[in-house]
């Protein structure tokens, strides 16, 4: 599993509705897991929450070949452009 994975989502499952103050029906859910991925999200899992079961467990997920996003024009999650320095720039050699 990548060292470089990132929190990008909830795992949710609806498990009821309630009434709001002005009486509208909303739904509740509970959080069943995170998504996880690497900043190009090439990579992506998810975690699921430990339960009555065992301990929680990791679910890869694949891309279907037809739908595989480009990676390659896309800036990583919370990056910054990378500029060159010169070599008399930097303050320690």
């Amino acid at each position: 599993m990548a060292n470089n994975l990132q929190k990008v989502g909830r795992l949710m499952v609806k498990n009821g509705t309630y009434r709001d103050k002005d009486g509208k029906e909303k739904n509740r859910y509970h959080e069943i897991g995170i998504v996880l991925a690497t900043p190009h999200h090439s990579q992506m899992c998810v975690k699921f929450h430990a339960s009555g079961f065992g301990e929680g467990q990791f679910a890869s997920i694949f891309y279907d070949d037809e739908k595989k996003p480009n990676f390659v024009d896309k800036e990583p999650l919370g990056g910054t452009e990378v500029e060159d320095i010169a070599r008399e720039e930097i303050p320690f050699r």
